[in-house]
């Protein structure tokens, strides 16, 4: 008898002439290799990890040996389930006189490779069920692959505790799993492509030679050169967790990405990844074109938009992840395939990285392996979710003592991710002396690239108006404010006195990656040719973005965040050193309509108003900025539960408490520039390929779950094909100055 593990992507029948049936024994054998090379790859000393994952790779279709998958697979008509099949036997298996293989791991891993990895007790209540039909057919699977067999039939040796931590472990073998079945259900291999860190460390140090010369003589450009050195010579610690405490314009991106290749061309065979995490408010597309210019398109992988899994309403405000059946990738091509980092350089979100290492989903775990023996560089770290930061500093302490990977927290305000001494031990954040500073001397540094002096006008609110003349006093200015019918409110009063063309501007997160890269390039010309230009937006132009304005504006709010913008006035330190003094200025003000996004962002403004009423914040003003973490963390519940149901494997139960922002988004191809000869190719080949994604990825916008209704109700996005979750807007929905109008009456637009 034949067992298939994939039919036709065509429907041709197996016996008809150019037909494409895999063989089960096949397709087992070539994931059980594929992902042992994964595995010896991530951590190529750890020879049970390469076992358990080649164990894995045997395991995950033995369920489609029985009679109800072949006849489904064969007929295409029925379903049937699979994955618990293998996992049955691993997590707990028969009587130790008739199987070897007991491995938690491997259970975990099996079970979740389409559907999600399940809660402990879930995996327990469905493989005692599954458990006698498993053995029902292990005789023929045996038959079929006789190396499975000896498998299921040998002496494993127990791995209750077999080293790492068991929630990491685990996910690591989930991600080998995934990705080596994803890999060979689409006929791919792993493309493993070298990081070559001398070479590029050469193009680099060029590249900040270039701009060097370039930047007139002055503290800024001598403060950038020894930054540099700085990162350079830290190269060399021992230390995995780095922190790079520089002022916004100090140089700190080029300069922490210098660092990390000088790290891997000292340690070759240690690291062979690196990955930029940049904040969800930021700009993250600037960074990736500038390493893209430096070091090539091809040796950078940009993946911030969404990964196109299917979504489903949980409420107005938030999607979740849609739990797929077991056979949704038998039909190769009607999903896009998932990025899995393989790639020299990864240029990517913080949401992105942290939320792919504690979900349980298949397509957010396959990129975990290439995490392992990676420098990641967390440019502009500021502040971690605090209700999430006991878990997320465990989880990089243990990639970095068990997975070989170092990190570099790049950050203009130092966030206290270490407790104090006299803090309670029961505070989860790290013990003092975690962290080894790069910066020889961090408050010499701050104080020598002073530029702004802030200005606090937090007493008297002020309303749109008034503020409108405040910013009306100026021909070049930056104002950052808290929420959009803000933003919107502000820019429509300031546009209306000032209707020149691109002198008023605003940046929206409804405007495609490549349309706010064309808006900044628009406002630094402006500003470079000293005509009138005044910018008007949210948190997301923050940080990673280098505009210079003479003056800014800040909405009372968190203090790192104020401390953010005012590194964008005077950011090159031309006024400061034409006065000898610090010549940006940042006015800090409180609307009449006080209102902020809630919860943590809130309670961060209250702090920073409280410390602003007693003493006089300035940018250099370390001490300042310490108390305002210790109070920020040192309030709060900080996430231990989490920890919790890590330690007890409760793999989905964390996934949906585990939320770095409000909610996912469903991203929309849009019709923006050059974006529309692309969909129309997409229109042409009916289906998104690897290639195509790539190149549509700055054409994309995410809409919140009434958006993407609304604009679906009256027909403004369309599916490419039916359950595809591949959506394109229509031209009439993007606005020339806007972006994504998620409603057909475009004055409901709202930044």
């Amino acid at each position: 008898m034949n067992f298939w593990a994939h039919s036709d992507p065509s429907d041709l029948p197996p016996k008809a002439p150019g037909s494409h049936w895999q063989p089960l024994a096949e397709h087992l054998s070539n994931v059980s290799s594929l992902a042992r090379i994964l595995a010896e790859q991530a951590a190529p000393n750890y020879h049970h990890f390469h076992d358990l994952a080649a164990w894995c790779g045997l395991l995950h279709d033995y369920g489609k040996y029985t009679d109800c998958f072949q006849q489904m697979i064969t007929t295409g008509k029925g379903r049937c389930q699979h994955a618990i099949h293998g996992a049955s036997l691993a997590f707990a298996g028969p009587p130790r006189d008739s199987i070897g293989l007991r491995a938690p791991h491997v259970a975990f891993a099996v079970a979740g490779h389409h559907a999600g990895m399940p809660d402990r007790d879930q995996l327990c209540e469905r493989a005692k069920l599954a458990q006698p039909e498993a053995l029902s057919i292990l005789e023929r699977a045996a038959a079929d692959l006789p190396e499975l067999g000896r498998l299921l039939r040998g002496t494993a040796p127990d791995l209750e505790n077999p080293g790492p931590r068991f929630d990491l472990l685990t996910r690591m073998l989930s991600s080998c799993l995934v990705d080596a079945d994803r890999l060979d259900t689409a006929g791919r291999i792993a493309l493993n492509a070298p990081l070559d860190a001398k070479r590029l460390l050469q193009d680099l140090l060029d590249h900040i030679d270039g701009l060097s010369r370039q930047t007139p003589d002055g503290p800024v450009k001598h403060a950038r050169r020894q930054v540099l050195e700085n990162c350079l010579a830290a190269a060399a610690f021992p230390d995995r967790l780095l922190t790079l405490s520089v002022p916004t314009g100090g140089g700190k991106t080029l300069s922490a990405m210098a660092l990390a290749l000088k790290r891997a061309s000292l340690h070759p065979d240690e690291y062979r990844r690196i990955i930029v995490v940049i904040p969800y408010l930021s700009i993250i597309e600037q960074n990736a074109e500038v390493y893209a210019r430096v070091f090539g398109p091809d040796a950078i992988l940009e993946h911030h938009s969404g990964s196109f899994i299917r979504l489903t309403e949980q409420n107005r405000e938030r999607f979740s992840v849609r739990q797929e059946a077991e056979d949704h990738y038998q039909q190769p091509g009607l999903k896009p395939e998932t990025e899995n980092w393989d790639a020299p350089i990864v240029v990517t979100t913080s949401v992105r990285f942290f939320e792919s290492l504690f979900s349980n989903h298949p397509s957010d775990l396959r990129r975990i392996h290439n995490i392992a023996r990676s420098i990641v560089i967390l440019d502009e770290v500021q502040v971690l979710p605090r209700h999430l930061l006991a878990a997320l500093l465990a989880m990089m302490r243990e990639l970095a003592s068990d997975w070989n990977c170092s990190f570099v927290f790049s950050t203009a305000t130092k966030p206290a991710f270490e407790r104090g001494i006299s803090t309670s031990l029961k505070d989860a954040r790290w013990p003092p002396g975690t962290l080894r500073e790069v910066i020889d001397s961090p408050a010499q540094l701050h104080k020598q690239l002073r530029r702004v002096h802030i200005n606090w006008r937090i007493k008297q609110p002020v309303d749109w108006p008034e503020l409108s003349g405040w910013i009306g006093e100026h021909q070049q200015a930056l104002c950052v404010v808290n929420l959009r019918d803000h933003a919107a409110r502000l820019f429509d009063e300031i546009h209306a006195h000032n209707p020149a063309t691109g002198s008023v501007v605003h940046l929206s997160t409804r405007m495609c990656p490549a349309h706010r890269l064309a808006v900044i390039a628009q406002i630094r010309e402006r500003l470079k040719a000293g005509q009138p230009c005044v910018v008007i937006s949210t948190q997301l132009i923050e940080a990673g973005v280098d505009l210079d304005f003479p003056v800014a504006f800040r909405a009372l709010g968190p203090l790192d965040s104020i401390v953010q913008v005012a590194g964008r006035a005077d950011r090159e330190g031309k006024l400061t050193y034409a006065l000898g003094a610090p010549g940006g200025r940042l006015i800090v003000f409180k609307p009449l309509d006080h209102r902020t996004p809630p919860n943590e962002y809130a309670h961060a403004t209250g702090v920073t108003e409280a410390l602003a009423a007693s003493r006089d914040i300035q940018p250099d003003d370390l001490q300042a900025m310490e108390a305002f973490f210790e109070r920020y963390y040192g309030e709060a519940d900080l996430g231990s539960h989490m920890e919790e149901m890590r330690h007890f494997a409760k793999f989905q139960s964390l996934a949906r408490e585990f939320e770095m922002i409000s909610s996912r988004t469903q991203d929309v191809f849009v019709p923006y520039a050059a974006g529309r000869g692309l969909i129309d190719e997409l229109y042409r080949t009916g289906q998104l390929t690897a290639d195509l994604r790539r190149r549509l990825q700055r054409y994309v916008v995410g809409l919140q779950p009434w958006e993407f209704k609304q604009a679906r109700d009256v027909s403004l996005i369309t599916e490419l094909r039916p359950d595809t979750n591949v959506w394109i807007a229509a031209d009439s929905s993007y606005h020339s100055e806007k972006g994504l109008l998620p409603s057909s009456d475009q004055q409901a637009f709202i930044l």
